[in-house]
Protein backbone atom coordinates (compact mmCIF):
# COMPACT_ATOMS: atom_id res chain seq x y z
CA UNK A 1 0.00 0.00 0.00
CA UNK A 2 1.47 3.71 -0.74
CA UNK A 3 2.80 5.46 2.35
CA UNK A 4 0.29 8.33 2.99
CA UNK A 5 1.43 11.44 4.34
CA UNK A 6 0.04 12.75 7.70
CA UNK A 7 -1.99 15.49 5.54
CA UNK A 8 -3.08 12.85 3.83
CA UNK A 9 -4.20 10.21 6.49
CA UNK A 10 -6.37 12.47 8.10
CA UNK A 11 -10.07 13.96 6.16
CA UNK A 12 -10.41 17.02 7.08
CA UNK A 13 -13.68 17.11 9.68
CA UNK A 14 -16.81 18.57 8.40
CA UNK A 15 -18.23 22.13 9.63
CA UNK A 16 -19.80 20.08 12.53
CA UNK A 17 -16.54 18.50 13.33
CA UNK A 18 -16.99 15.02 13.18
CA UNK A 19 -13.62 12.90 12.87
CA UNK A 20 -15.05 10.20 9.63
CA UNK A 21 -12.02 7.47 9.32
CA UNK A 22 -11.15 4.71 6.93
CA UNK A 23 -9.47 1.67 6.79
CA UNK A 24 -5.60 1.51 6.94
CA UNK A 25 -3.55 -1.59 6.47
CA UNK A 26 -2.76 -1.68 9.99
CA UNK A 27 0.94 -1.86 10.94
CA UNK A 28 3.04 -1.64 13.80
CA UNK A 29 5.71 0.65 12.46
CA UNK A 30 2.72 3.26 11.36
CA UNK A 31 2.98 7.02 12.82
CA UNK A 32 0.82 6.84 15.96
CA UNK A 33 -1.69 9.63 14.39
CA UNK A 34 -3.51 7.48 11.53
CA UNK A 35 -6.56 6.23 12.15
CA UNK A 36 -6.86 2.40 13.05
CA UNK A 37 -10.88 2.08 12.11
CA UNK A 38 -13.03 2.13 10.41
CA UNK A 39 -15.67 3.32 7.54
CA UNK A 40 -16.90 0.10 7.28
CA UNK A 41 -16.99 -0.60 3.46
CA UNK A 42 -14.54 -3.59 2.72
CA UNK A 43 -11.93 -2.09 -0.18
CA UNK A 44 -10.54 -5.33 -2.84
CA UNK A 45 -6.80 -5.21 -3.06
CA UNK A 46 -6.25 -8.41 -4.51
CA UNK A 47 -5.67 -7.45 -7.96
CA UNK A 48 -5.14 -3.73 -7.58
CA UNK A 49 -1.99 -1.93 -7.37
CA UNK A 50 -3.95 1.32 -6.96
CA UNK A 51 -5.37 1.57 -3.09
CA UNK A 52 -8.19 3.40 -3.97
CA UNK A 53 -9.70 -0.04 -5.35
CA UNK A 54 -13.68 0.33 -5.83
CA UNK A 55 -15.68 -0.57 -2.51
CA UNK A 56 -17.26 -4.08 -2.72
CA UNK A 57 -20.93 -4.44 -2.11
CA UNK A 58 -20.46 -7.58 0.39
CA UNK A 59 -18.03 -9.46 2.37
CA UNK A 60 -15.57 -11.72 1.66
CA UNK A 61 -14.32 -14.44 4.14
CA UNK A 62 -12.49 -12.42 6.60
CA UNK A 63 -9.00 -13.54 6.40
CA UNK A 64 -9.28 -11.96 2.97
CA UNK A 65 -9.18 -8.97 4.40
CA UNK A 66 -7.42 -8.91 7.23
CA UNK A 67 -4.16 -7.59 5.93
CA UNK A 68 -5.71 -5.36 3.06
CA UNK A 69 -7.26 -2.52 4.68
CA UNK A 70 -6.70 0.22 2.91
CA UNK A 71 -8.33 4.05 2.78
CA UNK A 72 -11.47 4.32 0.49
CA UNK A 73 -11.50 7.52 -2.12
CA UNK A 74 -15.50 7.32 -1.07
CA UNK A 75 -15.37 10.71 1.92
CA UNK A 76 -18.67 11.61 1.29
CA UNK A 77 -21.70 11.28 4.23
CA UNK A 78 -24.78 9.24 2.79
CA UNK A 79 -28.11 9.71 5.28
CA UNK A 80 -29.48 6.80 4.08
CA UNK A 81 -26.33 4.73 5.61
CA UNK A 82 -26.34 3.59 9.26
CA UNK A 83 -23.68 5.76 10.89
CA UNK A 84 -22.45 4.63 14.22
CA UNK A 85 -20.86 7.53 16.27
CA UNK A 86 -17.80 6.31 19.05
CA UNK A 87 -15.89 8.03 21.50
CA UNK A 88 -12.47 9.50 19.77
CA UNK A 89 -9.02 8.35 21.52
CA UNK A 90 -6.82 10.44 22.79
CA UNK A 91 -5.41 12.55 19.85
CA UNK A 92 -9.40 13.46 19.10
CA UNK A 93 -9.73 11.57 16.08
CA UNK A 94 -8.82 7.94 16.37
CA UNK A 95 -11.00 5.05 17.96
CA UNK A 96 -10.88 4.94 21.40
CA UNK A 97 -11.48 2.43 24.04
CA UNK A 98 -14.66 2.52 24.88
CA UNK A 99 -16.31 -1.05 25.39
CA UNK A 100 -19.67 -0.21 24.99
CA UNK A 101 -18.76 1.52 21.41
CA UNK A 102 -17.00 -1.36 20.38
CA UNK A 103 -20.14 -3.83 21.57
CA UNK A 104 -22.12 -1.90 18.53
CA UNK A 105 -19.23 -1.75 16.57
CA UNK A 106 -19.62 -5.51 16.80
CA UNK A 107 -23.26 -5.88 15.72
CA UNK A 108 -23.00 -4.31 13.04
CA UNK A 109 -20.11 -5.63 11.57
CA UNK A 110 -22.04 -9.35 12.63
CA UNK A 111 -25.24 -8.18 10.99
CA UNK A 112 -23.07 -6.93 7.58
CA UNK A 113 -21.47 -9.47 7.59
CA UNK A 114 -24.45 -11.83 6.15
CA UNK A 115 -26.55 -8.68 5.19
CA UNK A 116 -24.27 -7.00 3.18
CA UNK A 117 -24.94 -3.37 3.76
CA UNK A 118 -22.01 -0.90 4.60
CA UNK A 119 -22.24 1.83 7.50
CA UNK A 120 -20.39 4.55 9.06
CA UNK A 121 -18.29 5.23 12.38
CA UNK A 122 -17.53 8.72 13.37
CA UNK A 123 -15.46 9.71 15.98
CA UNK A 124 -16.58 12.18 18.81
CA UNK A 125 -14.16 13.74 21.13
CA UNK A 126 -16.18 13.60 24.34
CA UNK A 127 -14.30 15.97 26.02
CA UNK A 128 -15.36 18.72 23.42
CA UNK A 129 -18.36 16.91 21.57
CA UNK A 130 -20.02 19.31 18.65
CA UNK A 131 -23.03 21.31 19.89
CA UNK A 132 -25.66 19.11 18.60
CA UNK A 133 -24.75 16.15 20.77
CA UNK A 134 -24.46 18.67 23.57
CA UNK A 135 -28.12 19.81 22.53
CA UNK A 136 -29.55 15.88 22.68
CA UNK A 137 -27.15 15.34 25.47
CA UNK A 138 -25.99 12.16 23.83
CA UNK A 139 -22.73 10.15 24.78
CA UNK A 140 -21.44 7.68 22.79
CA UNK A 141 -22.49 5.06 21.63
CA UNK A 142 -25.02 6.44 19.05
CA UNK A 143 -26.53 5.25 16.17
CA UNK A 144 -28.33 7.50 13.85
CA UNK A 145 -30.62 5.96 10.27
CA UNK A 146 -31.88 8.51 8.46
CA UNK A 147 -31.45 12.50 7.88
CA UNK A 148 -30.28 14.36 10.73
CA UNK A 149 -29.10 17.76 11.75
CA UNK A 150 -25.85 15.36 13.37
CA UNK A 151 -25.31 15.24 9.71
CA UNK A 152 -26.00 17.63 7.50
CA UNK A 153 -26.91 21.11 9.82
CA UNK A 154 -29.39 22.03 7.15
CA UNK A 155 -31.36 18.62 6.88
CA UNK A 156 -34.85 18.11 8.62
CA UNK A 157 -34.59 15.77 12.26
CA UNK A 158 -36.56 12.43 10.81
CA UNK A 159 -33.56 9.72 11.65
CA UNK A 160 -33.90 7.15 14.60
CA UNK A 161 -31.29 7.85 17.24
CA UNK A 162 -30.59 5.20 19.54
CA UNK A 163 -27.84 5.12 22.69
CA UNK A 164 -28.66 2.59 24.62
CA UNK A 165 -26.88 -0.74 23.61
CA UNK A 166 -29.56 -3.44 23.70
CA UNK A 167 -32.22 -0.68 21.79
CA UNK A 168 -29.17 -0.81 19.14
CA UNK A 169 -29.40 -4.31 18.91
CA UNK A 170 -32.71 -4.70 18.93
CA UNK A 171 -33.41 -1.98 16.14
CA UNK A 172 -30.96 -3.87 14.03
CA UNK A 173 -32.55 -7.06 14.48
CA UNK A 174 -35.54 -5.64 13.04
CA UNK A 175 -33.94 -4.39 9.98
CA UNK A 176 -32.05 -7.35 9.35
CA UNK A 177 -33.66 -10.56 11.12
CA UNK A 178 -31.69 -12.81 10.00
CA UNK A 179 -28.83 -13.65 11.91
CA UNK A 180 -30.32 -12.53 15.08
CA UNK A 181 -28.40 -10.49 17.82
CA UNK A 182 -30.69 -11.05 20.73
CA UNK A 183 -31.47 -14.40 21.19
CA UNK A 184 -32.61 -16.50 24.44
CA UNK A 185 -29.78 -16.92 26.32
CA UNK A 186 -30.02 -15.98 29.96
CA UNK A 187 -27.48 -18.04 31.35
CA UNK A 188 -24.65 -17.00 29.18
CA UNK A 189 -25.80 -13.42 29.85
CA UNK A 190 -25.98 -14.28 33.59
CA UNK A 191 -22.49 -15.79 33.79
CA UNK A 192 -20.80 -12.71 32.05
CA UNK A 193 -23.21 -10.18 34.20
CA UNK A 194 -20.83 -9.22 36.39
CA UNK A 195 -17.51 -9.31 35.65
CA UNK A 196 -16.37 -6.13 34.32
CA UNK A 197 -17.56 -4.32 37.48
CA UNK A 198 -15.66 -6.52 39.27
CA UNK A 199 -12.91 -5.41 37.40
CA UNK A 200 -13.45 -1.77 37.39
CA UNK A 201 -13.44 -2.67 41.81
CA UNK A 202 -10.28 -3.82 41.08
CA UNK A 203 -8.39 -1.57 38.49
CA UNK A 204 -9.41 1.63 40.58
CA UNK A 205 -8.74 0.03 43.88
CA UNK A 206 -11.76 -0.17 45.23
CA UNK A 207 -11.36 -3.94 45.47
CA UNK A 208 -7.87 -4.57 46.97
CA UNK A 209 -7.37 -7.89 45.65
CA UNK A 210 -8.69 -9.58 42.48
CA UNK A 211 -10.72 -12.98 43.78
CA UNK A 212 -14.00 -11.41 42.96
CA UNK A 213 -12.99 -10.99 39.39
CA UNK A 214 -11.31 -14.22 39.09
CA UNK A 215 -14.59 -15.52 40.70
CA UNK A 216 -16.59 -14.34 37.62
CA UNK A 217 -13.89 -15.02 35.07
CA UNK A 218 -14.51 -18.50 36.61
CA UNK A 219 -18.04 -18.55 36.02
CA UNK A 220 -17.48 -18.37 32.34
CA UNK A 221 -15.00 -20.57 31.99
CA UNK A 222 -17.19 -23.24 33.82
CA UNK A 223 -20.31 -22.07 31.61
CA UNK A 224 -17.93 -22.45 28.36
CA UNK A 225 -16.83 -26.01 29.62
CA UNK A 226 -20.28 -27.17 30.11
CA UNK A 227 -21.72 -25.37 26.62
CA UNK A 228 -18.74 -27.40 24.76
CA UNK A 229 -18.87 -30.92 26.89
CA UNK A 230 -15.27 -30.34 28.00
CA UNK A 231 -13.98 -30.43 24.59
CA UNK A 232 -11.42 -27.32 24.03
CA UNK A 233 -11.49 -28.25 20.17
CA UNK A 234 -14.94 -27.57 20.10
CA UNK A 235 -15.45 -24.19 21.64
CA UNK A 236 -16.89 -20.98 19.89
CA UNK A 237 -18.99 -18.31 21.16
CA UNK A 238 -21.60 -18.34 23.57
CA UNK A 239 -24.67 -19.36 21.80
CA UNK A 240 -22.62 -22.86 21.14
CA UNK A 241 -22.08 -22.30 17.60
CA UNK A 242 -19.83 -20.14 15.17
CA UNK A 243 -22.30 -16.95 15.01
CA UNK A 244 -21.42 -14.27 17.82
CA UNK A 245 -24.87 -12.65 19.27
CA UNK A 246 -25.41 -10.04 21.46
CA UNK A 247 -23.77 -11.63 24.64
CA UNK A 248 -20.53 -12.33 22.38
CA UNK A 249 -20.80 -8.38 21.35
CA UNK A 250 -21.22 -7.18 24.99
CA UNK A 251 -18.91 -9.46 26.58
CA UNK A 252 -15.87 -9.49 24.60
CA UNK A 253 -14.38 -5.97 24.45
CA UNK A 254 -14.68 -6.20 28.21
CA UNK A 255 -12.66 -9.20 28.19
CA UNK A 256 -10.09 -7.38 26.42
CA UNK A 257 -9.94 -4.52 28.66
CA UNK A 258 -9.50 -6.66 31.46
CA UNK A 259 -6.86 -8.66 29.75
CA UNK A 260 -5.22 -5.45 28.25
CA UNK A 261 -5.27 -3.02 31.27
CA UNK A 262 -5.09 -5.80 33.67
CA UNK A 263 -1.33 -6.61 33.00
CA UNK A 264 -0.70 -3.42 32.24
CA UNK A 265 -1.90 -1.44 35.10
CA UNK A 266 -2.46 -4.06 37.86
CA UNK A 267 0.16 -6.73 36.79
CA UNK A 268 -2.66 -8.87 36.65
CA UNK A 269 -3.00 -11.96 33.98
CA UNK A 270 -6.48 -13.98 33.51
CA UNK A 271 -5.57 -17.22 35.38
CA UNK A 272 -3.79 -19.77 32.80
CA UNK A 273 -6.02 -22.38 34.17
CA UNK A 274 -9.08 -20.73 32.50
CA UNK A 275 -8.38 -22.33 29.21
CA UNK A 276 -11.83 -22.49 28.11
CA UNK A 277 -12.25 -18.51 28.47
CA UNK A 278 -8.49 -18.23 26.62
CA UNK A 279 -9.69 -20.61 23.90
CA UNK A 280 -12.62 -18.21 23.55
CA UNK A 281 -11.12 -15.07 23.38
CA UNK A 282 -8.47 -17.08 20.65
CA UNK A 283 -11.70 -17.75 18.72
CA UNK A 284 -12.70 -13.95 19.11
CA UNK A 285 -9.32 -13.08 18.17
CA UNK A 286 -8.88 -14.90 14.49
CA UNK A 287 -12.42 -13.11 13.36
CA UNK A 288 -12.22 -10.21 10.98
CA UNK A 289 -15.42 -7.92 13.03
CA UNK A 290 -13.44 -8.19 16.20
CA UNK A 291 -9.97 -7.82 14.57
CA UNK A 292 -11.83 -4.32 12.95
CA UNK A 293 -13.62 -3.58 15.87
CA UNK A 294 -10.76 -3.36 18.34
CA UNK A 295 -9.11 -0.17 19.87
CA UNK A 296 -5.54 -0.57 20.57
CA UNK A 297 -4.15 -1.19 23.40
CA UNK A 298 -2.40 2.42 24.21
CA UNK A 299 -6.06 3.28 24.10
CA UNK A 300 -6.72 0.80 26.60
CA UNK A 301 -4.23 1.67 29.13
CA UNK A 302 -5.18 5.68 28.97
CA UNK A 303 -8.79 5.08 29.23
CA UNK A 304 -8.10 3.26 32.74
CA UNK A 305 -4.78 4.82 33.90
CA UNK A 306 -5.71 8.83 33.24
CA UNK A 307 -6.95 9.94 36.35
CA UNK A 308 -3.19 8.99 38.25
CA UNK A 309 -0.65 9.83 35.32
CA UNK A 310 0.83 12.76 34.66
CA UNK A 311 0.22 13.82 31.22
CA UNK A 312 3.58 13.20 30.40
CA UNK A 313 3.32 9.82 30.77
CA UNK A 314 -0.40 10.07 28.75
CA UNK A 315 1.53 11.89 25.79
CA UNK A 316 4.17 8.89 25.74
CA UNK A 317 1.51 5.90 25.94
CA UNK A 318 -0.15 7.78 23.12
CA UNK A 319 2.59 8.32 20.81
CA UNK A 320 3.25 4.40 20.95
CA UNK A 321 2.43 2.58 18.27
CA UNK A 322 -0.97 1.02 17.70
CA UNK A 323 -0.38 -1.98 18.80
CA UNK A 324 -3.44 -4.31 19.58
CA UNK A 325 -2.81 -7.27 21.58
CA UNK A 326 -4.50 -10.44 19.48
CA UNK A 327 -3.02 -13.19 20.13
CA UNK A 328 -2.57 -16.07 23.28
CA UNK A 329 0.19 -16.06 25.39
CA UNK A 330 2.87 -18.88 23.79
CA UNK A 331 2.54 -20.52 27.46
CA UNK A 332 -1.18 -20.99 27.19
CA UNK A 333 -1.53 -24.58 26.05
CA UNK A 334 -4.62 -26.32 24.48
Amino acid sequence: MKQLSNSQAFIKPRANEYQKLDFFKFSPYCSFNFPIANKVELIDTSHKKDSTASILSSYSEPKSYINQLVMSSNTEIDCNKLHLFVKAGQDGRSQGACPFCQTVFLQLLVKAKTNKFNFDVLTINVDNPPKEFKELSLKPPVLLHGSSKLLEPDSENDAVILSDVDEIAEYLDSLYPNTPLIQDNTRAKSVSLNVFSKFSHFIRDVATKPTGLETELEKIDNFLKNLFNNDLNKVQFMNGNNQMNLVDCSLLPKLQHIRVAGESIKQFRIPDKFKFLWKYLKVSYETDSFFKSCPPDREIICHWSKSFLSQKHLLQIVQEAPYKTLAIPDDIKF
